[in-house]
């Protein structure tokens, strides 16, 4: 039960600050999910694609091609 005589526009003016920093924390919230968002779908990405957004030059490879190493080579026949 409610008090019988609650002045809600009185309340609201005595409560302002409270009132005013749980929007200020909501909003905060909001941003910081948003951010997180942003920074988790933008890793999501392979590493050139995001080098090509970052610059007007095209991405170059930087990868080398190593011959595979033959399991044979030593001159053994063991099985490991």
């Amino acid at each position: 039960m409610s008090a019988p005589d609650t002045n809600i526009e009185k309340q609201e003016t005595r409560h302002k600050p409270a009132l005013l920093g749980i929007k200020g924390a909501v909003i905060f919230g909001v941003v910081v999910v948003l951010l997180l968002l942003f920074v988790i779908l933008n890793n999501g990405r392979d590493d050139d694609e995001a080098a090509a957004d970052l610059t007007t030059a095209p991405a170059v490879s930087t990868e080398t091609t190593a011959a595979p190493a033959d399991a044979g080579a030593t001159g053994t026949t063991e099985n490991n």
